[in-house]
């Protein structure tokens, strides 16, 4: 029998130490949340346990450092470690770095390209004679030429890349363009209930065309949001010289047709009494039944019911919502899917003592050029059931049947680089829409809400964003007023922080927000790192909400000022922002703290 002193000696001396603290020296021109990012060693957090030691993952991960440094034309850097264990079992690490020197790009040999010129090249790289050699951007601009063919029927492009070095670096490109090829057959398997009449439809090449890269991409993006498939590939089949032709193999794995789930958790979305304020945060339970793909057509039909509530008042139910959406994905001949939606909901909002009783039906069409652009179209007739007087206040005693017959479109163009984190390019709304005249019912009105909005890259994750949005309401007769759950609202998370929700433009003598016909909002935010998965953000807020366009003054405009911090979450970043009002109001000097997930815009 092993002694027991002995006994918890071996565990201890076997047992790996938790590391506490990894510290980098001797790194001039990297940081060291970069390098620290680019291992998985993590240290020991406040709500997080550390890595464990092990001299080989540790190992590993310092030739991650050295590929790393390479990359970004430090050719000679030596990387080093000491070790530190303490009596509580954890872990020190000393990486120590010797960068040596930065090496330069002095110049770019080509060879075998013949469908684009060497200047073309060198354009595509960016390459600047004496600049500083980075081999990871050399890498990341060849695979976009390597796109460029394929998108031009050249699938079997190959680009090798080799550098000699001395003082600086001589690089050489060795292009392989390979045939011109055409797309051959389209090799399907077979799946059970999914005919393949409906993957043929969902793929927008055929046999016979050039070979183009974007487009298959487009054709699986397509594939998977049939919703009848886990996954899907399409991959380059029998190639045959010949007939300069290369067969595609589709490859899905179809996913469960039918289930029920539940889910509870925080959103971020728009409060269904005011369509027109700023998205809202709110906690809710919803529990849905799904089928997708109806008589194996691939229609589909989701039953969806929910309640929720709006932060602040976190703990008292404020919506219940009872919706059936059935989807047709095609649209006649056309890939433009139709979604049906009879609904229900009921609202009791506390903040603004508004209650609305609401059922009817929507019909919506979505057609999406390349991720880029989408256009949606909605035709709905709805009724509801809303306390407010004639004035167009909430009120407890008045209850109030209202029509409405609307149409209207929604137009979006999106070129930012990044969906949730975006450093460039700019995204633009337009959302005209028009209730009653030729539809009938009892009201009368147009509208139209636009928003711009660009993002600038200044240096490193450094971004400026700025944003605009207007919005604009005309009622036919200017004695009726139009309904309050479709009037503009402002002030918030999201337009103008700094103000409690909606608590922005006209109110009654109680404070209750009334809404308006024009609004108009600009942002400015500058966004910055701070470490590891934290965010920083400074922001200006201007603008103001009107009865009408008649009212507007620039002498009116509100403004605001403050500062946020974000934290990167796998469904964009969750923030907090606190903003301090400048106006000379009594009633709006205290500042707001707002709790969103995603940034304002």
């Amino acid at each position: 029998m092993v002694p027991f002193s002995q006994k918890c000696w071996s565990q201890v001396e076997y047992e790996s130490p938790e590391i506490v603290d990894i510290i980098i020296n001797g790194n001039k021109h990297l940081t060291n949340n970069e390098l620290l990012s680019q291992i998985h060693l993590k240290e020991k957090r406040l709500f997080s346990k550390g890595s464990f030691f092990n001299r080989h993952h540790l190992n590993r991960e310092e030739k991650k450092l050295v590929t790393y440094y390479t990359l970004h034309g430090f050719l000679d850097v030596v990387i080093t470690d000491s070790i530190s264990i303490g009596d509580n079992n954890d872990a020190r690490i000393i990486i120590n770095i010797v960068e040596g020197k930065e090496y330069y790009l002095r110049d770019i040999s080509i060879s075998g390209n013949t469908v684009y010129s060497d200047a073309e090249y060198l354009e595509f790289i960016e390459f600047r004679g004496g600049s500083k050699f980075n081999t990871f951007k050399i890498r990341e601009n060849l695979i976009s030429v390597l796109a460029l063919y394929r998108s031009m029927g050249y699938p079997l492009i190959n680009i090798q890349d080799s550098v000699v070095v001395a003082d600086s670096v001589s690089l050489f490109i060795n292009v392989n363009e390979g045939p011109k090829l055409n797309i051959g057959k389209i090799n399907l398997g077979n799946y059970e209930h999914i005919p393949a009449g409906i993957i043929h439809r969902e793929i927008i090449v055929s046999s016979g065309e050039l070979f183009n890269s974007t487009n298959i991409e487009e054709s699986k993006r397509r594939l998977y949001e049939t919703s009848l498939f886990n996954s899907v590939n399409i991959r380059m089949g029998t190639v045959d010289i010949d007939a300069a032709t290369i067969d595609l193999d589709v490859d899905v794995i179809p996913a469960k047709f039918r289930a029920f789930d539940m889910n509870m958790g925080i959103k971020q979305g728009y409060a269904e009494e005011a369509i027109n304020s700023d998205p809202v945060l709110s906690i809710g339970l919803s529990g849905s039944w799904y089928h997708n793909n109806i008589f194996d057509t691939a229609r589909r039909i989701r039953i969806e019911t929910k309640i929720s509530s709006i932060y602040p008042a976190i703990f008292i139910p404020q919506q219940f919502k009872l919706d059936l959406f059935y989807i047709e994905p095609w649209l006649a001949s056309f890939r433009v899917p139709l979604t049906i939606n009879p609904f229900y909901w009921y609202i009791d909002n506390t903040h603004t003592n508004f209650k609305n009783l609401a059922y009817g039906l929507r019909a919506i069409t979505t057609y999406r050029w390349f991720r880029k652009i989408k256009v949606q179209s909605l035709a709905e007739w709805s009724r509801s059931n809303s306390n407010i007087d004639s004035l167009g206040i909430p009120t407890e005693t008045v209850d109030l049947y209202q029509e409405a017959r609307k149409i209207g479109v929604k137009f979006t163009w999106d070129e930012r680089d990044d969906f949730f984190y975006p450093h460039h390019g700019f995204k633009l709304v337009l959302e005209p829409g028009l209730v009653g005249y030729f539809l009938g019912g009892e009201n009368n009105y147009m509208q139209i809400q636009s928003s711009f909005s660009t993002y600038w890259n200044l240096f490193g994750d450094f971004v400026f964003a700025h944003n605009v949005n207007l919005g604009m309401a005309v009622q036919q007769n200017s004695e009726v007023d139009i309904p309050y759950a479709q009037r503009f609202f402002l002030g918030g998370n999201s337009s103008i922080r700094g103000f409690d929700q909606q608590m922005v433009g006209p109110q009654s003598a109680e404070g209750i927000p009334l809404g308006g016909n024009f609004r108009f909002f600009t942002n400015f935010e500058l966004r910055y790192p701070i470490y590891g998965y934290l965010g920083g953000s400074v922001f200006l807020d201007m603008g103001n909400l009107w009865p009408t366009v008649k009212d507007a003054s620039i002498s009116d405009l509100e403004t605001a000022v403050g500062l946020g911090i974000t934290i990167q979450t796998p469904i964009g970043p969750a923030r907090i922002d606190y903003g301090i009002p400048l106006g000379t109001e009594p009633v709006n000097k205290n500042g707001q703290l707002h709790i969103a997930i995603a940034y304002a815009f």
